[in-house]
């Protein structure tokens, strides 16, 4: 699973009114960290939907996402409003990719929440992934006045490297970040999510070192599925292993639900580590055999992953990148088809892939 997208839930209160939480209050400069409650029977079904997206971006906590859709499916009018409805149901397609349903959604939202962060954010994500990234800056600069200017900066100069400016967008958000310590901010998560996608440009620019720099102050906080796929392919590519088996092996054993991106680090460091042993390699296998006979194409990214690194297929890698590029078209994305593209000796169609500015 590649970074991207659903950071959002880690920092926002996601409805249009007023919950048992402190809410997001649109007209304020304020920004509130989503304090949801504890899933109890006691919650209405707008509070246990809320509450199973906001835990849902956490190591074995996927299936929420589907938890939620049930539950949305369940519901009636008298249990949720048209707003949250909207909000929800696009925060679920984008999960499973549905990415232009996720963008009509938001888009009507947003005609009569203007000033809603969450959908804001949430549709910047939508367009940069579509490759539409002028509406995607658009987005946020919409941000300007009902959010905190790291959010701000960080989900524009984020665009603008999805969009080939990647190394002039790095330096302008690390002196942003330097100058705006957001280590005293009462909001961790925007902490986290500013950090991990700033990392996430550093090794897009072939930063190892400096990215993982960076991570290093969160390491040890609760973060997301992202953060940790993304800390594992820097120590991968630092030639550390050990470091992502160390970290990652104790935390995925504990999951309930065990992560695919997780499980699919864990078989690349036991690879390099003891080539004889299989534990997460036979892991790996039996969950891409479940994901392609299901053509669970949200999974692309990390099935074509799969058959590059692990088995060494590099056509059915070639064909899984095509179908994760058909879906989302990141600076991951981008990387994933190259690579692909250069094991089988095919021009890429696209030149402007990562590492050069504009």
């Amino acid at each position: 699973m590649k970074r991207m997208i659903l950071l959002l839930l880690l920092l926002l209160v996601c409805s249009n009114r007023a919950f048992s939480s402190e809410p997001f209050v649109p007209h304020s400069s304020e920004f509130v960290v989503a304090k949801w409650p504890v899933q109890t029977s006691g919650l209405n079904v707008s509070n246990q939907i809320q509450n199973l997206l906001n835990n849902a971006s956490y190591p074995g906590n996927s299936a929420n996402y589907s938890i939620a859709a049930s539950l949305l499916k369940q519901s009636s009018t008298e249990d949720l409003l048209v707003l949250d409805r909207l909000y929800y149901e696009a925060v679920i397609n984008q999960h499973y990719h549905r990415f232009e349903e996720s963008k009509e959604l938001l888009l009507t939202f947003l005609k009569t929440q203007a000033k809603n962060p969450n959908a804001l954010l949430l549709l910047s994500n939508m367009y940069s992934v579509l490759g539409e990234h002028q509406l995607a800056e658009k987005m946020c600069i919409r941000l300007i006045s009902i959010a905190p200017q790291a959010f701000v900066a960080t989900c524009v100069l984020n665009v603008r490297a999805q969009e080939g400016y990647l190394k002039s967008s790095l330096e302008q958000l690390s002196t942003f970040l330097k100058n705006n310590d957001l280590s005293a901010e009462s909001n961790e998560g925007l902490a986290i999510w500013s950090a991990e996608t700033l990392a996430s440009l550093a090794r897009a620019n072939g930063e190892l070192k400096r990215a993982q720099q960076i991570l290093a102050p969160y390491i040890d906080k609760k973060v997301p599925v992202s953060f940790w796929v993304l800390w594992s392919d820097i120590q991968l590519e630092l030639e550390d292993p050990e470091r992502v088996m160390n970290r990652l092996k104790s935390l995925v054993k504990s999951s309930q639900n065990q992560d695919d991106a997780l499980i699919l680090r864990l078989a690349l460091a036991e690879q390099r580590l003891v080539p004889l042993r299989s534990v997460w390699l036979e892991k790996v296998r039996a969950r891409i055999d479940l994901r392609e006979s299901r053509n669970d194409t949200e999974h692309a990214f990390d099935i074509a992953l799969y058959y590059y690194f692990i088995e060494r297929k590099y056509e059915k890698a070639h064909s899984w990148a095509l179908i994760n590029w058909d879906q989302a078209k990141l600076l991951d994305d981008k990387n994933l088809l190259k690579m692909t593209q250069d094991a089988l000796q095919i021009p890429p169609a696209d030149k402007q892939f990562m590492g050069d500015d504009k």
